[in-house]
This record gives C-alpha cells, sequence and structure tokens, in this order.
C-alpha cells in the first residue's frame, strides 16, 4: 500500500470511510528508539515479569520441536505456522482450519503485511467492496459512493440519536466490513511465541487476536521483538447512540487479549504509522440540538486499540514496549457490567512496566475490574499536538483497581493539571455485588506514589479521591503477588528509552 493516494480523499466521503492513503513520512519527533543491530543469539520465550509470572507462568512456544519452529516471512507463511500447515486460505485470503494449539515458536522475518489475499495482493477499501456483499447485494462498487450514501442516511439532523443506523448503506459497510475482518484478523492459539529477528520484524495493518472465543479459551502466549504498525479499519461504523451524541467505532487492536491468560507482550513498538489520526476529522459539518458536530470529538475513528485486554483476559504483562502516536491505548474490560464469565473482579489482571510512551492521548491505561499494576513507565506528550494531544493518564473504570508507582511523565503545551480520572457508576457497583461478587472485588481503587510531572512530584492520588467519592484508597499491594524492582525517576526517562521497543534485545 506504499505510495498510494486513494481518490476519496478529495472528497468529504472519503474522510468517512478513508481508503488505504500512502505510507508517507514519520511524524517530526515520533521517532521509535533506535534499533540495536541484529542479536547474535536466539530471543528466548523466557523471562516473564510481573503478573505473567505468576501461576504457571508464561513460557510460550518453549519446548517447541524442530517441525514446530517456523520462520515466516509473509501472511501465508505465518497463516500456516499458527494452523500447524493444515489451514486453507482462499483466494480472498480467508482462512478454514484448526489452530494448532502444541508447543510452537513462530520467527518473523522482515514485514508481514495482513492486509492481502492469498497472492499476497494489497487489499484497498474499494476492493473490499468490490469483493463482498456490498457489491453483490447493494450494488455499491467504490467507497466514494458507499460513504456519500451512508453520510446522507446517518448525519445526526437526518438520522438523529435514537437508534444504531440500520438500513441499506449500513448492510453493505457490514458486507465490506467482514470481508476485512476475515482478512486482517489473525487469530493466535495456544502455547505460540512470536518472536521477531534481529530489529526490522514488522506485523502491519492487522490485529493479532489472542483468544476470541469463550468456548476455546487461550493460554500461554509471547510476543517479542516486533514492530506493530496500523490497524487501520476501513469501514468504522457511525454509532448514534454513543455517548448520546454519537461516535465513529472501529473494530481492530494491534493486540487484543479476550478470553486469555498468560500472555507477554515484551520489548515491541506499536503505532498508527503513517495514516494518523489528524488526516481524518469529523466529516459532519452541521449543529444539531447544540452539538457542533465538527469538533474532534467526532473524527472519523480508524484505530482502536494499541493492546486491549478485555472480557476474561487475564495475568498480562505488557514491559519493555515503544509506543507512539495512538489515542485509545490500552482499555481493560470493555464494558461497564460485570459478568460471571466475562468482565468482573476475577480476571483481567495485567502489568505495565518499563514502557515508553510517546503521543499517546488517553487510556494509560483505562481499567474496569481489573488489578492492574504501572511502573516504570515514561510518558511523553503534547497537549497541543495536532494529531495525538495529550488527554489523560490513568482512568479508573467500574470496579477496576489501579497501582500506579515510579512513572514519569514530560507533557508539554497548556499546564497539566490532571492525570487521573474516574468513571464509576454507584449502579454498577451494586450490580457487582448483585451476581455474587463482594463488596471489595465490585470497589474501585486507585494508588499511586513516584508520580513524576515535568520535573516535580505530584500526588495524583490525592488529587483523584478528593474529587472522586466513587474511588478509594487500594486494597491489593502487587508485591504480595511478585516481585519486581522500582527503578529511580530521576533517570528513568533515560533507562527506559534505551530498552524499550524492538531490536533492543
Amino acid at each position: 500500500m506504499t505510495g498510494r493516494k486513494t481518490s476519496l480523499l478529495a472528497t468529504v466521503a472519503a474522510l468517512a470511510l478513508a481508503g488505504c492513503g500512502d505510507d508517507g513520512a514519520d511524524r517530526s519527533g515520533t521517532t521509535a528508539p533506535a534499533a540495536a543491530p541484529a542479536p547474535t543469539t536466539t530471543i528466548a520465550s523466557l523471562g516473564a515479569t510481573g503478573w505473567a509470572s505468576t501461576g504457571a507462568g508464561t513460557t510460550g512456544g518453549t519446548g517447541a520441536s524442530a517441525a514446530k519452529t517456523y520462520t515466516v516471512a509473509n501472511r501465508n507463511d505465518l497463516i500456516q505456522a499458527l494452523y500447524g500447515n493444515s489451514a486453507t486460505i482462499a483466494d480472498d485470503g480467508g482462512v478454514t482450519g484448526t489452530l494448532d494449539s502444541s508447543p510452537k515458536i513462530i520467527y518473523v522475518n522482515g514485514t508481514i503485511d495482513l492486509n492481502v489475499d492469498r497472492l499476497l495482493r494489497a487489499y484497498t477499501a474499494d476492493e473490499y467492496i468490490r469483493s463482498s456483499c456490498a457489491s453483490a447485494q447493494y450494488g455499491f462498487f467504490s467507497e466514494a459512493q458507499l460513504s456519500a450514501a451512508y453520510q446522507a442516511a446517518y448525519r445526526p439532523s437526518v438520522w438523529g440519536n435514537a437508534s444504531v443506523p440500520t438500513g441499506v448503506p449500513e448492510s453493505a459497510r457490514v458486507c465490506a466490513a467482514t470481508l476485512q475482518r476475515r482478512v486482517v484478523q489473525v487469530a493466535i492459539p495456544s502455547n505460540t511465541s512470536i518472536i521477531g529477528i534481529g530489529g526490522t520484524a514488522r506485523i502491519v495493518n492487522g490485529n493479532l487476536n489472542i483468544g476470541p472465543s469463550a468456548s476455546a479459551p487461550v493460554e500461554n502466549i509471547v510476543i517479542r521483538n516486533i514492530g506493530f504498525d496500523d490497524a487501520f479499519d476501513f469501514f468504522p461504523q457511525w454509532d448514534s447512540t454513543d455517548s448520546t451524541t454519537g461516535r465513529w467505532n472501529s473494530a481492530y487492536d494491534l493486540i487484543s487479549v479476550q478470553y486469555a491468560r498468560r500472555i507477554w507482550i515484551d520489548h515491541n513498538s506499536f503505532s498508527d504509522g503513517s495514516r494518523t489520526d489528524d488526516r481524518y476529522p469529523s466529516v459532519w459539518t452541521e449543529t444539531v440540538n447544540g452539538v457542533d458536530y465538527r469538533g474532534s470529538d467526532f473524527k472519523v475513528q480508524h484505530h482502536d486499540g494499541a493492546v486491549d485486554v478485555t472480557r476474561n483476559g487475564d495475568l498480562v504483562t505488557v514491559s519493555n514496549n515503544f509506543l507512539a502516536n495512538h489515542d485509545k491505548t490500552f482499555l481493560i474490560g470493555g464494558t461497564d457490567t460485570a459478568s460471571l464469565t466475562a468482565e468482573n473482579p476475577t480476571a483481567l489482571r495485567v502489568t505495565f512496566n518499563d514502557n515508553y510512551f510517546l503521543n499517546l492521548r488517553q487510556r494509560l491505561p483505562r481499567v474496569r475490574y481489573g488489578q492492574v499494576h504501572v511502573f516504570n513507565n515514561v510518558y511523553v506528550g503534547s497537549t497541543t499536538d495536532a494529531a495525538y494531544p495529550f488527554l489523560i493518564g490513568f482512568t479508573v473504570g467500574q470496579s477496576g483497581k489501579i497501582f500506579a508507582e515510579n512513572n514519569v511523565f514530560q507533557v508539554t503545551g497548556a499546564a497539566v493539571t490532571l492525570l487521573a480520572n474516574a468513571s464509576v457508576s454507584a449502579a454498577r457497583t451494586a450490580g457487582c455485588r448483585a451476581i455474587g461478587y463482594s463488596e471489595e472485588q465490585c470497589q474501585s481503587t486507585f494508588f499511586a506514589a513516584g508520580t513524576i510531572l515535568n520535573g516535580s512530584p505530584v500526588d495524583v492520588q490525592a488529587s483523584l479521591l478528593a474529587r472522586s467519592s466513587a474511588v478509594t484508597p487500594t486494597r491489593w499491594n502487587p508485591a504480595a503477588v511478585y516481585g519486581y524492582a522500582l527503578k529511580p525517576t530521576a533517570n528513568l526517562s533515560q533507562t527506559v528509552f534505551a530498552n524499550a521497543g524492538a531490536g533492543k534485545l
């Protein structure tokens, strides 16, 4: 997809369901930490820390036989490795077969583009439309045509906010989106290590989906030393009921963890690539009932999370990574409603440590239900950045529990007085207790110590507790569960920067 420009970028319609775009140049000031020379020894699957080290630990494909040790260089190679060389790949790129849960190590050599068909030809938005039921059933043959019809049908002054979009344009969008999902979303089975070779391994234009099924939970995954870029949703949905005024919602994280446990994501790099959010502003040009739909809240969202842990995702560590240029970065828990089988206080245990975060907007992390430990991380950004203006660091969501230690924020632009926020409903807390969880399990808690903002210590905990009576001081301590070492904040930026990201092992 490098070097292309979709013709729709010249039209209003392009901004709603934007095309592939060209890769372009990196934005100034967002260069990843320089990669080290290619390693002379094999990168191990062992060494998980934090929550991923507890219980049986996380070892990935350790012990894999020679027959289950693969080197992959394209999507077809990767698919066959994940399916034990038993997958059937259709002409359109769709995959059938049974994932291989035996121990396996998959080494990634170079760049793997997930947005391709069986012949490794890159998809454009137009090609998804022409190859799907959007064309066969509804008569749409281009993104421009579908976008124009979609906007005409669902603009706020026409559709309103009482229900989600239905009708021909939405059905056609779903057709194209379903085909894209078949192509760009790749499921990862148990007992798998995916490890980059040297400092140039990348997986782009798609989503690694770890454990997507409640009926077939996944465990024991290691992902190390890979650059992940641009899980771009060509066909985001306008949900007119979201936040009561409406929002564009996209489908793909770079890595998703659902119904999966014992996951170690270490020494990787993540970004939105060149298709940054400022290229896709709101397409609405009206004010309805006092709501100005031209604002940034209504931008067309083509990227979802960087690494999201939802449903029964558990025992996850995200360590030593470099993340740049992203909005909704880490969502822990995907709903406010407690469940016995999905989001609940017994799962969603995640550690974030020694990561370098550059130009990230929010959800750093946003936590529902889980016990989340955040330490030794560095956050660098600006409140005036054109594409990713810093908004908020930590968010305590429904029954969420955050334990934050020795994190450093360097945020330029307008003065930042708010690093943590809360979004908690007393009714949802009562609902959590009503299905059998204890008061302590359902409580929202927050602890923060050693937080530095622009060179000075700040009491983030006191600030948040003073603003939200629904959040209390923490009742859990990760030191009682696993060992870890806090690093001095005085030189944390240099220490973390030197070690974070792909190519640093």
